[in-house]
C-alpha cells in the first residue's frame, strides 16, 4: 500500500489559529470557535464617548440651530450627514455632550424637532458585539457596522462553504469574503479599533487582525506588507490604510481576505458591510436601554444643578 494514503492533508480553509498557537475548535454550524484571547493588547473598553465626570464640559445639553451643528470627529459623520437631510423648519437640535477618554467634547446623543412625537432622538452607543456607531430610540443602526475594506473592488468569494476548482468532490468552507486587488493596492481599517495582531499567521499570510469590540474583530489576510507606524496596540481610525494587497500564505492570487469574527466564531461579514436597517441583538438592547437610562439621568441631573446655580456656557459646536 502506498505509505502516502496515510497522510490527511488539512483543510487549511477550516483553520484558525490565534497568536499564543491555541488551536480553534471546530462547531456543527461551519464555524470557528478561538479558545483563548492574545495577551499583550489594549482592551477595548465600552462607550468611547462617556459622560463626563467633571463640571469643565457642563451644561451637557445646549439647544442650537441646525446649520450651526458640525462634525467633531469623523466617528460622528454619520449622525452630522444625517442632520444635513433634515428640513430647515426642524432646526431645533438638542445636543447632549459627552467627554472621550482624553477629555475632548464629543456628542453623546442628537435630538431633532420641537418636544412631542415629532422628535427623533439618535444615540451614540457601543455594544460588545460590534462597532460603535449611531443608533435610534429602538437600537436600529445608521448606516453600515463597518466601511469595505478595499473601496471599489469586486468581492470574487463569498462567506460559506464552496468547492475547490478541479475537484470532482470536496470542499472547504470560506470563512470570510474575498476581494479581486492587485499587489500593492491599500487595505483599509473597515472600523475604529485596535490593532491585536500583525504579523504571520499560518495559512493566512501577513496578517492584521483589529479589535472593535469587547466580542468583535476583524481580519486582513494575504497582505504584502504592513503600513508604516502600526504595531501591535496602535489605535487605528476607520479608513485608515493599515496594510498593502499581496498573495501571502496560502493564496492561489493576489487578493485581500477579510473576515468578522464575533464571540469567537467566524461570521458573514456581508450584514456589517450592508446600509440596510439591522437592529441590535435582544441582549445588547438591554444594554442599550441602561446606556439611555444613565444618560437621561446624567442629564437630568445636571439640568437640576443648574436650576439651583445658572451658568453661561458657550454653544458646545464653537469648542470643536
Amino acid at each position: 500500500m502506498d505509505a502516502m494514503a496515510h497522510v490527511r492533508t488539512p483543510d487549511y480553509g477550516r483553520l484558525d489559529r490565534n497568536p499564543g498557537g491555541i488551536l480553534p475548535e471546530y462547531d456543527s454550524r461551519s464555524r470557528l470557535e478561538l479558545r483563548g484571547e492574545p495577551k499583550d493588547v489594549p482592551a477595548v473598553s465600552g462607550q468611547v464617548c462617556g459622560l463626563s465626570s467633571g463640571t469643565s464640559l457642563s451644561p451637557p445639553i445646549s439647544e442650537v440651530g441646525l446649520q450651526s451643528v458640525r462634525a467633531a470627529a469623523p466617528a460622528n459623520q454619520v449622525i452630522f450627514s444625517l442632520l444635513e437631510t433634515f428640513p430647515a423648519d426642524s432646526d431645533i437640535v438638542r445636543v447632549a455632550l459627552g467627554a472621550t477618554a482624553d477629555g475632548a467634547p464629543c456628542p453623546l446623543y442628537v435630538s431633532i424637532g420641537t418636544e412631542g412625537a415629532d422628535r427623533q432622538t439618535f444615540w451614540r452607543f457601543a455594544p460588545d458585539d460590534e462597532p460603535e456607531g449611531w443608533f435610534d430610540e429602538d437600537g436600529r443602526r445608521l448606516g453600515a457596522a463597518l466601511a469595505p475594506p478595499r473601496p471599489g473592488s469586486r468581492m470574487s468569494s463569498p462567506f460559506g462553504p464552496r468547492r475547490y476548482y478541479g475537484r470532482p468532490s470536496g470542499g472547504g468552507f470560506h470563512d470570510g469574503i474575498d476581494y479581486e486587488s492587485r499587489i500593492g493596492q491599500p487595505i483599509l481599517a473597515a472600523a475604529d479599533g485596535v490593532i491585536e495582531h500583525q504579523g504571520s499567521h499560518f495559512e493566512y499570510g501577513l496578517t492584521v487582525k483589529i479589535r472593535h469590540a469587547a466580542q468583535f474583530t476583524t481580519l486582513y489576510a494575504h497582505m504584502s506588507r504592513f503600513a508604516v507606524g502600526n504595531a501591535v496596540g496602535s489605535h487605528v481610525s476607520k479608513g485608515q490604510v493599515i496594510g498593502y494587497v499581496g498573495m501571502t500564505g496560502r493564496s492561489t492570487g493576489a487578493h485581500l481576505h477579510f473576515s468578522t469574527i464575533i464571540n469567537g466564531k467566524f461570521s458573514d461579514p456581508a450584514p456589517y458591510l450592508s446600509d440596510g436597517e439591522r437592529a441590535l441583538k435582544a441582549r445588547t438592547l438591554v444594554g442599550f436601554r441602561k446606556w439611555q437610562d444613565d444618560v437621561r439621568g446624567a442629564v437630568q441631573q445636571m439640568r437640576d444643578r443648574q436650576r439651583r446655580n445658572p451658568i453661561q456656557d458657550d454653544d458646545w459646536t464653537s469648542r470643536l
